[in-house]
């Protein structure tokens, strides 16, 4: 199932549209985190230092809410931690009159032996770069989980429901040329309930993406994409559920994810220097240092004699 890419995302559409549903015409999207557009089942021979895939991502909401922004995803480097290898992911956000906005993520390499690979993608997230420290230095955090989310025994991206139908192919026309492809379609939701003092509060949200895949376009997979999202609500006094009626929409979009271009090469934006190759060109040219000289010996002092007593 290598296509229920967005959990990550739908949880925090979730979270953001029970504490405060947009009202105005504000962007939907200010900084993406692609790792979750990844195709993690063709194993990690699709991660090579330098790839990159790129897309233009437009979407409008009933609210009157727009999204007109590109994304590129780039495998920015590798990296072993705590003895385990990953490789970075940066992801590139830049929209139409505003400063380009960078964010990266060291991902372990043992999500692609994992058959749920993007429901559990938290699992195998190690650390994150959103910004540079006062000295210019990329600010690497390390990926802790939520309090909540080590308690509950809920697994990992258990709380999202989804479906996936294979539709047949296809061939996609995008600025790249013409594309056959296999066109799939994915149903995910997820919902939650709030309290307050006297009333309960349920929300749901719901995504059905239409993809189309070809192994011509890499990391990804994805020549085109359709996004149908929409936010549902209902409210009831405590203990009285069924009178709560049935739910009411708060929101519902459309968009699209294009094909822009990719190819190798890019320069990463975030991720330190010294991990910007291979696990293995970093370890061979740590060895090929030549071994610092051993310091020299610190002259000996003179020994003071004892006088004999006149």
């Amino acid at each position: 199932m290598s296509r229920t890419r967005r959990h990550l995302a739908l949880a925090a559409l979730l979270a953001t549209v029970i504490s405060a549903p947009p009202t105005h015409a504000q962007p939907l999207a200010t900084q993406i985190n692609g790792i979750g557009m990844l195709d993690f089942t063709s194993g990690r021979s699709e991660v090579r230092i330098g790839a990159w895939t790129r897309y233009h991502v437009s979407a409008k909401s009933e609210l009157g809410v727009i999204d007109d922004y590109t994304v590129t995803m780039l495998i920015a480097g590798e990296e072993n931690w705590w003895g385990e290898d990953g490789f970075w992911v940066e992801t590139w956000t830049e929209m139409p009159d505003q400063p380009p906005r960078a964010t990266a993520t060291l991902m372990s390499y043992a999500i692609f032996d994992d058959s749920l690979a993007v429901p559990h993608l938290q699992l195998y997230m190690r650390k994150t770069i959103s910004g540079l420290r006062e000295n210019g230095t990329p600010d690497e955090q390390i990926y802790k989980r939520t309090a909540p989310s080590l308690k509950s025994r809920e697994p990992v991206g258990g709380n999202i429901r989804w479906n996936v139908d294979t539709l047949g192919t296809d061939t996609v026309n995008t600025v790249k040329g013409a594309f056959p492809c296999r066109k799939v379609r994915i149903e995910q939701g997820t919902g939650a309930t709030a309290q307050s003092r006297d009333s309960s509060l349920y929300t749901e949200v719901r995504e059905v993406r239409t993809t189309w895949l070809t192994p011509q376009v890499p990391l990804t997979h994805i020549a085109r994409e359709e996004i149908d999202y929409g936010a549902w609500r209902k409210t009831w006094l405590i203990g009285r559920s069924g009178e709560s009626g049935p739910l009411r929409v708060m929101d519902h979009s459309l968009g699209t994810a294009e094909l822009v271009d990719f190819g190798g090469g890019l320069v990463p934006r975030m991720v330190p220097e010294r991990v910007r190759r291979t696990i293995a060109e970093q370890l061979a040219a740590g060895k090929s240092k030549p071994a610092a000289p051993a310091p020299k010996p610190a002259p000996a002092k003179p020994r003071a004699t004892a006088r004999k007593p006149g």
